[in-house]
């Protein structure tokens, strides 16, 4: 039963797109919080700053990048609630602004 979740899981994220795998990076993150698995944490948010396209970005790839450092900072040794808080808007935002956007 797990061979075949870790199959699927695996197939999911080989054959999603660049703006879904934000957001499974976004579930990812809250899931961790959720958790208390700073390390996962930690995985994810390099992940999303290892994403952004600084050049292409502009103004928003600066603002998310410091939202990201600053979770990434707070990761250690602060409250996974408010990362958690921090990220799920995130989410919900590229949700409403990229995915939703997207034909279908």
């Amino acid at each position: 039963m797990y061979d075949a979740r870790q199959r699927y899981q695996q197939q999911s994220v080989q054959t999603a797109s660049p703006e879904k795998l934000i957001d499974k990076l976004y579930e990812a993150g809250i899931q961790a919080c959720h958790q208390g698995d700073r390390d996962t944490l930690r995985k994810v948010l390099v992940e999303l700053i290892e994403a952004l396209n600084m050049e292409q970005g502009g103004e928003l790839a600066d603002r998310l990048l410091g939202i990201y450092e600053f979770c990434l900072n707070e990761c250690a040794t602060g409250d996974l609630d408010m990362i958690r808080e921090l990220i799920e808007e995130l989410r919900d935002g590229w949700r409403e602004g990229v995915l939703e956007q997207q034909p279908a």
